[in-house]
Parts: structure tokens; C-alpha cells; sequence
């Protein structure tokens, strides 16, 4: 189910850039609970950005390629996907591919294990303000916790909930979620469970998935995606002269 479910419903209507959800807490105009680390008064080292040229150098730095999980990592089919298109939860609680608003470009690429034992999804979207960029969190933090259970088609997860994951500094905000998907996009029964991280810094908005079937657990999951959400940023960081 990869991505949660948002791109792998862009890969299927597959789940992955199963993304947009987000929800309401204090203190930040998205309402969404800022992670630790976040507005420590440190200047910020991220890129410039302010055309989709521009963007477009960013995203292809930041979103991590197979070995950058770890060795026993391949590109997966689809690998890449640069449309600024994202899947949205609807009042019904199905996935729906809808527009990116506001945004200066988008790269998503999925990785796998060489005998696909372990899905592994990143992506980046730069926009052209902080404000969308909050919302795009705000938005996947609401879809999460108003649906539980998500559809795509005959694809189907279930147990989708909100959780904490410790560790994750230097971000404005953090969400993240994991869920069961039970169905794939045959109707097939699956058993595969997953963890989904957003963090966002400024205008800029970075996505890890990790998924494993019953053999693995949650535990790794979390750790490879917070790892991998973790190099995201520093790649970010270290990158202002893109």
C-alpha cells in the first residue's frame, strides 16, 4: 500500500502520496503541534526558492534514491513521478488524485527491497509560501483522524491513526500516522502495515513511507521512515546553494 495510501493511489490510485491529512493543535497558524526543536531562534539554513527551476534542483537533492535506505534497496515500478497532483480523502473517506495548489514542483520516488519484503516510499514538494505548505499538513492530520478507515478503489486500510514519534528535530511541524492495509487495489487480501511521516520546514514539505507485511513490525517501520525523514532534512539544510 505504498504511501499510506496517497501516491499509491497515484501509483495505482496507490497508496503512497497517501498523504495530504493533517489536524488541529496550538500555537501555529495550520493548528498543527509543532515538533520538537521547532522555532528555536536558530537561523535557518534552507535553500532560496522562488521558481520552479529552482525547485525542481531541490526536490531531485532531497527525495532519496534506493541506497540511500540502505543497501538491498532497488527503484521500484513507477520509480519517479514529478506531476503536482496529490491524493485527497474525501468526505467519503475514498482517495481521489487532486491538483497541488501553490506549489513550485513535486518528485516522488519509490524504492524497495530486492525481494519486496519492504516498500519504501519519499517525497518533497516545494511551495511557493509557508501558508500552503501548513495547510498541506493541517490537511493530512484531519483526513486521519476522521477516517480511520480509507479506500482506493478495492484498496483498502484500515486502523489508521495518529502517533508520536520522538527525535525528529528542526522541523516547523510534524505528522505522523500508520494504519493496516488489508486490500490491495485487486480486492486481494493483504496484511501489510505501515508508518508515514510528514515534516515540514518553511515552504517546504517532506514525506517518508516505509511498509513491511506481517513478518516485519511497526517498530522498524518507524525507525527506517523517522531515519530517512531525518536525512531528508539535512540534505535540505546543507543544500542552499542549490
Amino acid at each position: 500500500m505504498l504511501i499510506g495510501t496517497a501516491i499509491a493511489v497515484v501509483a495505482i490510485g496507490v497508496a503512497i502520496a497517501f498523504a495530504s491529512t493533517a489536524g488541529n493543535g496550538g500555537g501555529n497558524p495550520s493548528g498543527s503541534t509543532p515538533a520538537p526543536g521547532a522555532n528555536s531562534g536558530e537561523p535557518s539554513s534552507i535553500p532560496s526558492v522562488d521558481s520552479p527551476a529552482a525547485a525542481g534542483a531541490v526536490v531531485k537533492r532531497v527525495t532519496l534514491k534506493p541506497a540511500d535506505w540502505g543497501s538491498g534497496y532497488v527503484a521500484d515500478s513507477p520509480y519517479e513521478n514529478s506531476d503536482l497532483t496529490q491524493n485527497v480523502v474525501d468526505q467519503n473517506c475514498n482517495w481521489s488524485i487532486q491538483p497541488i495548489k501553490d506549489a513550485f514542483a513535486t518528485l516522488t520516488r519509490w524504492s524497495k527491497t530486492s525481494g519486496k519484503t519492504v516498500s519504501a516510499v519519499s517525497w518533497t514538494t516545494v511551495y511557493k509560501a509557508p501558508e500552503p505548505a501548513q495547510y498541506s499538513a493541517s490537511e493530512q492530520r484531519e483526513a486521519l483522524q476522521r477516517c480511520p478507515t480509507q479506500s482506493s478503489g478495492k484498496s483498502r486500510i484500515e486502523g489508521i491513526h495518529e502517533i508520536k514519534i520522538p527525535g525528529l528535530n528542526g522541523f516547523d511541524e510534524v505528522v505522523a500516522e500508520e494504519g493496516h492495509q488489508v486490500s490491495d487495489e485487486n480486492g486481494n487480501k493483504i496484511d501489510d502495515y505501515y508508518t508515514y511521516l510528514t515534516g515540514r520546514k518553511g515552504k517546504f514539505v517532506l514525506h517518508t513511507e516505509v511498509d513491511r507485511g506481517e513478518s516485519g513490525t511497526q517498530e522498524q517501520n518507524r525507525t527506517d521512515a523517522s531515519s530517512a525523514l531525518s536525512l531528508m532534512l539535512s540534505r535540505l539544510e546543507s543544500g542552499a546553494s542549490y
